[in-house]
């Protein structure tokens, strides 16, 4: 009886480790060959299959071969730009800051300013705030502040549709909260407009309903695979698998939609396939994941495969 069960349990742990496989496609690259960015944000025009990358005030924008096809950046006279978004009609959105004062921007596809997207109607409890992480999903443009722990959803002429008070889904004693110095490590959006977000002090990764303000949160710290050292970037796949970067173990930890532990890949190196400090995460249609790196190893793409 008790090998009937050992075996149902260990039957059952292989068929959720297969249930997502990756293998590695490419790192991002333009004729002269691999970009050697370190440390840039990607995202994804998922409308037209196109991969963007900033880095230095640069916005590099790559087809679903990961070859360059486009740049902009050089003569946008906005600051120092912090993240971007693509609208669904291929609008670009950059947020910048030029003397510590933070503007949205609109540009055209081919990078050209069209217009500046002033919020209005902010709550006066989420005020002063200034975000420096950006997303877009379904025609909401969605601002984060990594340090207030605060969201701000606004529509596409930036009127005010909500706010989110991230903290307050942290469970820490007062003593515990003035310990620690929470920050987000990843952002972003997910098909149904969760907030899927990490906290690297707290190993954990938290999700938000937009809907209900309700929030789930998993994670603990440990060395053995399904734990976390230091997390960064986070983002939920379009069958509902959270993947977690791993600055610490250059990894990709990979969990259910039920947040249960399912597969942790990439690892230290520099062949190909390999991660160094992986920080930002994308994921397109066409299930790709898009992972930037430090020490100047670029953006590498790796195809995720389902059972």
């Amino acid at each position: 009886m008790a090998l009937g069960v050992l075996l149902m349990v260990v039957f059952s742990a292989r068929m959720t480790s297969a249930s997502v496989q990756s293998a590695y496609l490419y790192d991002l690259a333009n004729f002269t060959g691999i970009i050697p960015y370190g440390g840039a944000n990607v995202f994804l025009d998922e409308e037209r299959n196109e991969v963007y990358v900033l880095f230095q005030n640069i916005i590099r924008i790559f087809n679903d071969k990961g070859m360059e096809v486009y740049q902009f950046g050089e003569n946008l006279d906005v600051g120092h730009i912090v993240d971007g978004a693509v609208e669904p009609d291929g609008n670009i959105l950059l947020l910048a800051y030029d003397e510590g004062v933070g503007s949205l921007y609109r540009c055209n596809y081919r990078g050209d300013l069209t217009g500046q997207v002033t919020i209005t109607n902010l709550p006066a409890e989420f005020l002063p705030f200034h975000p420096n992480r950006l997303a877009c999903r379904n025609g909401r443009i969605y601002l984060a502040s990594t340090l207030g722990l605060k969201v701000v959803a606004i529509d596409a002429e930036g009127r005010f549709q909500d706010a989110y008070d991230l903290e307050k889904y942290v469970e820490l004693t007062p003593e515990e909260r003035e310990k620690m110095v929470l920050e987000l490590g990843g952002f972003s959006v997910d098909d149904q407009e969760n907030l899927v977000y990490t906290i690297t002090v707290l190993f954990k990764v938290y999700q938000v309903s937009t809907g209900t303000k309700s929030a789930i949160s998993f994670g603990k710290a440990g060395g053995a695979p399904g734990k976390f050292n230091i997390i960064a970037g986070v983002v939920r796949d379009h069958k509902g698998n959270y993947l977690v970067a791993d600055k610490l173990k250059s990894a990709i930890i990979v969990f259910d939609e039920t947040q249960n532990y399912v597969l942790q890949f990439g690892y230290r190196g520099l062949h190909p396939g390999s991660l160094i400090v992986p920080t930002d995460l994308a994921v397109d249609r066409k299930d790709r994941l898009y992972v930037t790196q430090g020490a100047r190893r670029g953006v590498s793409a790796f195809q995720l495969t389902y059972n």
